[in-house]
């Protein structure tokens, strides 16, 4: 699939843009939006008098304009303009999400995931549950902020689990997947943490892959299960600097 194919719709005038809204909160927005039954819709969809920075940096945006495109009560063609938008972001996430990724309404409380044009993104809700690091800060080897990176050639899904996973036992808060057209050959997690404590008993609970393709191999591997890659921690001035390993850049092409 090419993103070029994939018609992402732009929030009218008037709408706030839905870009950072999780993929189940935005459904909730389309079934308010159809029933009409209340005005919750409304309060839902028009810009905040205070919008994210990522928002007033898109061309000509004029956040006075927004707002006065705003009506003063609810409208029949105001609610009709939201929801053709909100549907149509809809459709869009839909299309560009892996299918092998469960129903968000599956993921366990406390998980939230969002859609965006190349990465689906995890994030912890204050509903999850307490979780401890089980492994000590001393064992990092650096204490910069980063990712730890797992590769896969079959569905997404596997990593999908290791985020469920992890989120649930660790106090990992965020991660992403990419989205069916910014795949690689590869999928790639990318599990953001504040240091790379965990690298090492990462690589040995989830690798698995054939020893002759890799360059360590952490647990005798199973051909019967899917092919995880595990390829240790990226900080993330690394990432800005352009750094890559041969080995991440083999996985990437």
């Amino acid at each position: 699939m090419n993103q070029t194919d994939v018609s992402w719709p732009t929030a009218p005038t008037g709408i706030a843009p839905v870009g950072r809204v999780s993929d189940p909160e935005l459904r909730e927005l389309a079934r308010l939006l159809r029933e009409d039954s209340t005005s919750e819709w409304f309060e839902r969809v028009k810009p905040p008098k205070n919008p994210h920075p990522t928002v007033t940096k898109l061309p000509d945006y004029d956040h006075e304009e927004e707002l006065a495109a705003v009506p003063e009560e609810p409208t029949e063609s105001y609610r009709q303009q939201a929801l053709e938008y909100v549907e149509g972001v809809i459709e869009a996430r839909d299309s560009v999400r892996p299918d092998s990724l469960q129903p968000a309404s599956e993921l366990p409380d406390g998980i939230s995931r969002s859609t965006s044009r190349q990465w689906v993104w995890y994030h912890t809700t204050d509903s999850i549950q307490e979780r401890t690091d089980d492994r000590p800060r001393s064992l990092a080897e650096t204490t910069d902020h980063g990712k730890y990176l797992f590769f896969t050639p079959d569905d997404t899904g596997v990593l999908e689990d290791i985020i469920v996973e992890q989120f649930q036992s660790r106090p990992f808060d965020s991660a992403k997947v990419p989205t069916i057209p910014n795949r690689k050959p590869d999928a790639v997690l990318c599990l953001y943490y504040s240091d790379d404590r965990y690298r090492a008993d990462l690589r040995e609970t989830y690798q698995n892959e054939p020893e002759d393709d890799t360059y360590g191999v952490a647990s005798p591997y199973d051909p019967e299960l899917p092919i995880i890659k595990p390829r240790g921690f990226k900080t993330d001035s690394a990432t800005r600097r352009n750094e890559y390993s041969e080995e991440f850049r083999q996985e990437s092409e």
